[in-house]
C-alpha cells in the first residue's frame, strides 16, 4: 500500500469475507485479499497528484498549491544543473528580500563547517554580495577547530572556498570553547565523556549551543551581532516537529532574535537535495559526506525528526512555506523573556511550559556544571 501512496491507517485488511489481518502478516497467494478504505477522503483524487511524470531532467522540482477554492495542484518544474543553480539563487534571493535579512552595509558572521549546508550558503551569500542586492555587506567566514578538523579535507575547502569568493576567513580554535564556557578541560573530550553518562541525549544540545555561543563570542570581538547559520529546509522542519511535540516555545523563521543577536536562516526554503544540486554545480564535484558525530546516531532523538520531516516534504513539497510563515505571524515576542547565563554568557529563553525558579545558569552549563566540568575559580 505504501508501494502505492495509499496510508496503512486509513484501511482494514481482510482475507475472504471477514478475517482481519495483521500489518505484519505474510500475503497467502491462494487466499483473496480486500483492503477497505475507512476513511471519507478522495484517495484517488488525492494520489492522482502524485503520478510520475516522465522527463529527462536530473531533478523536478515539485510543490503542492492550494488554491483559493481548496483545489489542490502539483506544480512541477523539470531542473538540469544549471537551472538547479538559478533556482536556488532566485529562491535564496527573494528569502533574504522578503523578511529583511541582510541590509545595505551589513555585517554577518557565517559558520562555516566546509559541509554542503555551510558552503552552499558562503557561495550564495557572496554571489547576493556580487550582485549589488546589499551594498558594504561584508561576511566574516567562521570555522570552529573542532577534534581533527583542522587537518581535514572540509577545514582546507572551507578555507579554500572563502578565499575563492573574496570572504574573510577565521579559524576559531578548539580551546575558545573552553575560554567562553570556563571549562576544565576541552569540549571535544566532555562531549565524548558525556556519552558515556546518564545524559548521553543530551550531548548534541550541548555540541550545538557551544558551537553557537562561540560563534557569538567570535561576533562581539568582531563587533558583529548579526550571524547566519546554514539550516535548511529538512533542518527547520525537524526543529518545528520537536517544538509542537514538547512544547518548547522557538522563535520565528528565517529572522530570529536570541538576545542581542540576529540570527538569519537564508536556507529556510531550500532543500536540501537542491542544495545538493547547487554545490555540484558551484563546485564541480559531488559533495563528500563526512561521518557524523557520535551523539547524531540516536533514532529516538534528532534522527528520527529528520526522518518525519523529510517524509513530510516527500508528501507536501512545500510545506515549509506555510509552516514557516504561519509559525513567524503567531510567534510570541521573546525578547522580554530572554536571561543571561551567568556562565557562558548566552542568552536563555524562558519557556511559558516550564515553572522552574531561574538558576542563573543556561541549560547547557547546568549540565556542564553537574558533572564537574566548569571550573571554579
Amino acid at each position: 500500500m505504501l508501494r502505492n501512496a495509499i496510508p496503512p491507517t486509513s484501511t482494514v485488511t481482510y482475507r475472504g469475507d471477514d478475517e482481519i489481518v495483521p500489518d505484519h502478516h505474510v500475503l497467502d497467494p491462494d487466499s483473496t485479499y480486500v483492503a477497505r478504505l475507512i476513511e471519507g477522503y478522495d484517495i484517488v483524487g488525492i494520489r492522482r497528484l502524485y503520478q510520475s511524470h516522465d522527463s529527462s531532467a536530473a531533478y523536478v522540482h515539485r510543490r503542492l498549491g492550494v488554491d483559493p477554492t481548496g483545489a489542490l495542484r502539483m506544480e512541477t518544474t523539470p531542473l538540469d544543473l544549471e537551472g538547479a543553480e538559478a533556482h536556488v539563487e532566485g529562491v535564496v534571493r527573494d528569502t533574504i528580500a522578503e523578511f529583511g535579512l541582510l541590509e545595505t552595509g551589513d555585517q554577518v558572521v557565517l559558520g562555516l563547517s566546509g559541509g554542503v549546508d555551510s558552503g552552499s550558503l558562503l557561495m550564495l551569500l557572496a554571489a547576493y554580495r556580487d550582485s549589488g542586492a546589499a551594498p558594504g555587506l561584508n561576511i566574516h567566514a567562521a570555522t570552529f577547530q573542532d577534534f581533527d578538523s583542522k587537518w581535514s579535507e572540509t577545514f582546507d575547502f572551507a578555507r579554500g572556498l572563502a578565499q575563492r569568493h573574496g570572504v574573510d576567513h577565521h579559524v576559531i580554535e578548539a580551546g575558545y570553547a573552553e575560554k567562553v564556557f570556563h571549562l576544565n578541560r576541552p569540549m571535544a573530550q566532555i562531549l565524548m565523556h558525556l556519552m558515556e553518562t546518564e545524559d548521553a541525549h543530551l550531548a548534541m544540545y550541548a555540541d550545538h549551543h557551544s558551537t553557537r555561543r562561540v560563534l557569538e563570542a567570535y561576533g562581539d570581538e568582531m563587533g558583529v551581532q548579526k550571524i547566519a547559520l546554514g539550516l535548511h529546509t529538512t533542518d527547520l522542519l525537524a526543529g518545528m516537529l520537536n517544538s509542537f511535540t514538547t512544547g518548547f516555545d522557538v522563535g520565528p523563521i528565517p529572522r530570529r532574535q536570541v538576545g542581542p543577536y540576529t540570527y538569519i536562516l537564508p536556507l529556510a526554503f531550500t532543500p536540501k537535495r537542491e542544495l545538493h544540486l547547487y554545490y555540484t554545480r558551484r563546485t564541480g564535484h559531488r559533495p563528500k559526506q563526512t561521518t557524523p558525530n557520535q551523539w547524531e546516531f540516536n533514532p529516538s532523538d534528532r534522527n528520527f525528526y529528520y526522518y518525519l520531516a523529510d517524509q513530510i516534504q516527500w508528501y507536501w513539497p512545500g510545506i515549509e512555506h506555510w509552516m514557516f510563515t504561519a509559525h513567524a505571524r503567531n510567534a510570541v515576542d521573546m525578547a522580554a523573556r530572554y536571561r543571561e547565563c551567568e556562565n557562558c554568557g548566552g542568552s536563555v529563553v524562558q519557556q511559558p511550559a516550564v515553572e522552574v525558579e531561574w538558576s542563573g545558569l543556561c541549560d547547557v552549563c547546568q549540565l556542564l556544571d553537574k558533572h564537574g566540568w566548569i571550573a571554579r575559580s
